[in-house]
C-alpha cells in the first residue's frame, strides 16, 4: 500500500469513476441532504480518488459526487492518492471512522472487499486498528443475510441490529421475519425476542401463529415488551426513560413471581453471585429512583410541575 502527497484541483465529473461505488449504499435521503449542504455551502472537502487510464476513480466522497450530479454541476474539486486495490479499500474505511460515516453494511462490505485481496480477517483487523471479532461480525452480516435484505439495508429500510437477529435464521425464513418485523415496527430488541420464540416454537402451525400476531406473542412470553403509551409532553429523553420505567415495572413483576415460584435449592446455589449482583443493581436503582421521586416532589411543591 502506498500514497503520494495530495494536490487538489478540478476535475470533470464525468471523469469520475465509482466502481468501489458497490461497497456504498445509496441512500435517497443521505443524499438528499449533501444536496442540501453543496447549494448552501459549496464543495467544502475534496474528493479522495486514485489515477486510472480513463481518469480518476473515487475512493472517497460517493454522497458528494451523487449530489453534485444530481445538481447537474460539471466539475468536482479532487485529490489525488497513489494507492493499491488494498490500499483503496482501507482508505475508505479510515476516512469514513466517524459515527455517521459509513452504515456496519457498508463497513462489511468494504471488509469482504479487504478479504478478497488476500488478507485473513486478523489481518484486515490488524490493518484497520480493529479487534478481529469487529471483522468477523460486519462480513458475517454481508455473507449471510438474504441478498434481498441486503438490498433493503443499503436503502436504509432495514436496521442492522435487527438485521443481525435475523442471522441464526434460514435464508427464506428470513425474508419472511423481516417483513413482519417491518409491518408491526418491531426494534431490535423485539425483533432478537421474536426470533428466538421462533426458535422454540417446533410446531409449523404455531410458527404461524406467531408470526401473524407479532406484537401480542411478545407480550405474551416477554411481558417486559409492551409497549405503552407515553406522555408527548415529555422530552426526547423523558419519553425514553418512561419506556425505560415501564420495561422496568414488567420485568420486575416478572422476576418477583419467579422468584415466589419453587425453585430447587441448587439453582439457587448456582445463581448466588447473580442474585446478589441483582440485589446491588436494585439498591442503587432503589436510591437513583428515590431521589428522582424527590425532585418530582419538590417540583410539583414549589408549581413548577407539568400542567394538569
Amino acid at each position: 500500500m502506498s500514497s503520494s502527497t495530495e494536490t487538489a484541483k478540478p476535475c470533470p465529473i464525468g471523469r469520475i469513476g465509482t466502481t468501489l461505488g458497490r461497497a456504498r449504499c445509496r441512500q435517497p435521503a443521505r443524499i438528499e441532504r449533501m444536496k442540501q449542504s453543496l447549494a448552501a455551502y459549496g464543495q467544502l472537502t475534496p474528493l479522495v480518488v486514485v489515477p486510472v487510464r480513463e481518469g480518476v476513480e473515487l475512493v472517497d466522497g460517493f454522497k458528494r459526487h451523487a449530489a453534485a450530479t444530481t445538481l447537474g454541476w460539471p466539475t468536482l474539486v479532487v485529490a489525488e492518492r497513489r494507492l493499491d486495490e488494498t490500499g483503496q479499500w482501507a482508505t475508505m474505511l479510515l476516512l469514513n471512522r466517524g459515527p455517521s460515516s459509513m452504515t456496519t453494511l457498508e463497513e462489511g462490505l468494504v471488509l469482504r472487499e479487504l478479504t478478497k485481496t488476500g488478507l485473513t480477517q486478523l489481518e484486515v483487523a490488524a490493518l484497520c486498528s480493529r479487534h478481529k471479532t469487529w471483522v468477523n461480525r460486519r462480513i458475517g452480516l454481508v455473507e449471510r443475510l438474504h441478498p434481498e435484505l441486503l438490498e433493503s439495508m443499503k436503502l436504509g429500510m432495514l436496521h442492522p441490529g435487527s438485521a443481525r437477529r435475523l442471522l441464526s435464521l434460514p435464508p427464506g425464513n428470513q425474508l419472511e421475519m423481516a417483513a413482519v418485523v417491518g409491518s408491526a415496527a418491531l426494534g431490535p430488541r423485539d425483533t432478537e425476542l421474536l426470533v428466538s420464540l421462533w426458535h422454540r416454537t417446533k410446531d409449523p402451525a404455531a410458527r404461524r401463529a406467531l408470526l401473524s400476531a407479532p406484537r401480542a406473542s411478545l407480550v405474551k412470553h416477554h411481558p417486559e415488551s409492551r409497549r405503552l403509551p407515553v406522555d408527548p409532553r415529555l422530552s426526547p429523553e423523558g419519553q425514553r426513560l418512561c419506556r425505560c420505567l415501564h420495561r422496568l415495572e414488567a420485568l420486575a413483576t416478572e422476576t418477583s413471581r419467579r422468584l415466589r415460584a419453587p425453585l430447587p435449592r441448587k439453582d439457587l446455589d448456582m445463581l448466588g453471585s447473580t442474585l446478589r449482583a441483582a440485589e446491588k443493581a436494585a439498591s442503587r436503582l432503589r436510591t437513583e429512583l428515590g431521589s428522582a421521586r424527590t425532585t418530582a416532589g419538590d417540583s410539583e411543591s414549589d408549581g413548577s410541575g407539568g400542567t394538569n
